[in-house]
């Protein structure tokens, strides 16, 4: 795997119009490195920054101050096309435009792309089941996201950024997108980052999630780092004394997460509460820490 950092960013500052003379801050000197080869869950709930860190590394978001870099090289709003031949991003089934045909969406990236994969093209091309001459509008949700697949894999990108790109496909599809995602990541050392909150499903996916809440990176953790730091404890019922805080952090009506099993075990049982002590989920850790 590459240990290399491929995309860094320093000290970067957005804010958009809230009205006459009103500035709603989403980051405000927010740092981060990836390293290359890996994916990257990129997490927080609605509102947090997640949509806004990708568009700013799209060059669709200015921001000032900051900077961005990719391999070294600094990025800016103006110069972020020189970079796109090796970071590519997937757009929502949704904003396809209806009257053109699979076809004609791949073709016209073909000719973009100095190192269009044809052979993995013809893969995915293999494992439809529709007609690519047909317009998008006659395709269902999951044939758009295979004719995206190869626009955003077959030009061999170094970084691909997906956002919420699966969050109105089915579980099949999802499985099918994923399947194909991972393998071609193995081959190349892709460096994947994925925006979504279907936190679950990808879980076994990423090498490291990142927490973003309120424009901040407050967490940054792989999931098995995750369950060995933290412990959740299952009540049988609410407890009708206050637990937060002290022993952990509450998710759900009746259960408790901390970062300190040992402690917190005795605390409960100082207190006499029953409970079960079990491995968290990421969405457990998600809804303690986002």
């Amino acid at each position: 795997m590459n240990s290399e950092i491929l995309l860094e960013i320093n000290g970067l500052t957005h804010a958009y119009s809230g009205g006459l003379f009103r500035k709603t801050t989403v980051f405000e000197d927010f740092s981060l490195s990836l390293e290359g080869g890996k994916i990257y869950a990129l997490l927080g709930r609605n509102g947090a920054g997640k949509t806004t860190l990708l568009n700013c590394v799209l060059g669709l978001l200015a921001y000032k101050p900051g900077e961005v870099r990719f391999r070294g090289k600094v990025m800016t709003p103006g110069n972020t096309h020189q970079f796109l031949q090796k970071i590519t991003s997937v757009a929502s089934p949704a904003e396809m435009f209806p009257g053109i045909s699979a076809d004609s969406y791949v073709n016209s990236h073909r000719k973009i792309y100095e190192n269009w994969d044809t052979e993995l093209e013809n893969r995915i091309r293999s494992m439809s089941d529709f007609d690519w001459t047909k317009p998008i509008k006659s395709l269902s949700t999951g044939q758009r996201m295979q004719v995206l697949q190869a626009l955003a894999l077959c030009p061999e990108p170094e970084l691909l950024l997906l956002d919420e790109p699966l969050g109105v496909t089915d579980p099949v599809v999802r499985k099918y997108f994923y399947k194909n995602l991972l393998s071609i990541v193995a081959e190349r050392e892709t460096t994947v980052i994925i925006a979504t909150h279907l936190i679950n499903e990808i879980a076994n996916l990423f090498d490291e999630a990142l927490f973003l809440k309120q424009g901040r990176l407050v967490m940054r953790k792989g999931l098995m780092e995750m369950q060995s730091t933290y412990r959740k404890f299952v009540f049988g019922k609410l407890p009708d004394v206050k637990i937060e805080g002290e022993a952990g952090r509450l998710i759900g009506d009746a259960a408790i997460i901390s970062d300190h099993p040992e402690k917190t075990t005795m605390d409960l049982q100082a207190r006499g509460m029953k409970f079960k002590p079990e491995t968290p989920s990421i969405e457990d850790v998600f809804e303690a820490f986002a």
